[in-house]
């Protein structure tokens, strides 16, 4: 990540991302769909000269480079959502909102990034524009994840320092885990969403994605009053904290390297002070099964695509299109029951956080699949499934949420935390201690189950 402020300045920082583009040629041409770099140059070098005056002081996001998801407006871009059916249209007049307000914060705009199409999937795959891979694993090709799988990849390979991306069920969180980076999920409302191509307006949240919780902490502040922001404390340890860990239902659905994986993070996280407690929790995975049965993503998603899908129904993936128009069956009071139900359960975490700080589970119950295993249709629905089983509740019960890569980056499985309802602030300052605390690479002191007695 380019330091704040730094003289050495915006440029340096911009040809760095490029270099790594031509560094990582394959990858970039999956990750990156559309780039601006001579532009983007142009206005490295007039932030550089503001800041050598020293007057005004440099941006809060001076130097950092940004890529957009694609299905967010940009000028001079097609909002195309990853499809080829949108190809076509004319490009955006303008930037969306929050794009406008990053850039104008001092961030360089330099690409736009490749996504599920729609965004309607966990796993990254695109048939169109082609399937980024994670840099993670080497020894064969797997998914990035999605839906914002170009953005994982442009981040965790330095093609870009920052990235805006959208997350209905974990389309952010996901594919930063799979990729070994942050990705945040801020509750509704706190970022605008004007100029965002909504799969699911019920659940559809602009989200931020970074190299680290630091960063993602500096763009939230920068989108965001000075009053909904919150100092952190400098320290390397987590004394106060009190972590909740469902666990009953991640010993049920967690493969073991990730389970693995999560035992060792939550001993870092007691070894450095950090109070966890286990409880059910049964409203988080019910949100998901509400909402499902409901059929609230394809019913809004239908809204959205009726009128394209009745005339080019031919030019949507064959594994969206289908989805999408299955919300035509979805009966009214089925749709609206599921409403008030979430809204129930909503309450119900709402009671039973009380105690905590945070929820603390994996990010993703699995590991990436391999390309090569999601060929046949039912594969490619399993794995689907699985990977926003632990995300998607917070979308369903409007919860900020972040994953870190924990004391591992390399590894591709996330540690995610998610917060209480509109404390996003918060989440984001304790995400920063967490992140300090697993980057000691101090050896995690034994489990005891006193701390946290679970049973993988």
């Amino acid at each position: 990540m380019t330091a704040p402020f730094s003289l050495a300045g915006a440029r340096q920082a911009l040809q760095q991302c490029i270099a790594n583009s031509r560094r990582h040629g394959a990858a970039s041409g999956l990750a990156l769909l559309d780039r601006r770099d001579e532009p983007a140059m142009q206005e490295a070098e007039a932030w550089d000269r503001l800041s050598e005056t020293g007057n005004p002081a440099p941006a809060e996001l001076f130097g950092i480079v940004l890529s957009v998801k694609a299905c967010f407006e940009v000028a001079g871009w097609i909002t195309h959502a990853g499809s080829r059916l949108l190809a076509d249209d004319p490009p955006a007049r303008r930037d969306a909102p929050l794009v406008a307000r990053l850039r104008q914060a001092g961030c360089l705009l330099r690409a736009q990034t490749n996504m599920t199409e729609f965004a309607y999937g966990a796993l990254g795959i695109n048939p169109w524009y082609g399937t980024p891979r994670t840099p993670l694993v080497t020894e064969t090709e797997c998914v990035a994840g999605g839906s914002s799988s170009g953005a994982a990849v442009a981040t965790a390979l330095g093609m870009s320092d920052l990235a805006v991306c959208s997350d209905t069920s974990g389309s952010t969180r996901i594919p930063a885990a799979f990729c070994g980076v942050v990705g945040f999920k801020p509750s509704r409302g706190r970022y605008p969403s004007d100029g965002m191509l909504y799969l699911s307006p019920s659940f559809d949240v602009p989200g931020l994605m970074a190299a680290n919780a630091a960063l993602c902490r500096r763009a939230d502040q920068a989108l965001t009053r000075p009053e909904s922001r919150q100092a952190v404390e400098p320290c390397n340890h987590l004394h106060g904290v009190r972590l909740l860990v469902p666990d009953r239902w991640l010993c049920d659905v967690l493969d073991r390297p990730v389970a693995l994986a999560f035992e060792t993070w939550l001993g870092q996280l007691a070894a450095a002070g950090a109070k966890i407690r286990s409880l059910p929790l049964p409203m988080l995975p019910m949100a998901g099964q509400v909402a499902s049965e409901g059929g609230i993503i394809a019913a809004e998603a239908y809204c959205l695509h009726a009128a394209r899908l009745a005339s080019h129904a031919d030019l949507y993936d064959a594994r969206v299109g289908p989805r999408i128009q299955l919300g035509a069956e979805v009966r009214a009071h089925a749709y609206a029951q599921a409403q008030t139900r979430l809204a129930e359960l909503s309450r119900a975490y709402d009671a039973a956080i009380t105690w905590a700080d945070a929820i603390a589970t994996p990010t993703v119950p699995m590991v990436p699949p391999a390309i090569d295993a999601l060929r046949q249709d039912d594969a490619y629905t399993a794995n689907n499934r699985r990977a926003f089983q632990l995300t998607e509740f917070a979308n369903r019960l409007d919860l900020p949420s972040i994953t870190l890569p924990g004391a591992n980056p390399c590894q591709p499985i996330g540690l995610m935390l998610t917060g209480k309802r509109a404390g996003d602030a918060t989440l984001l300052a304790l995400a920063e201690r967490v992140e300090r605390v697993l980057a000691k690479d101090a050896p995690a002191r034994p489990a005891r189950r006193a701390d946290y007695p679970l049973a993988f």
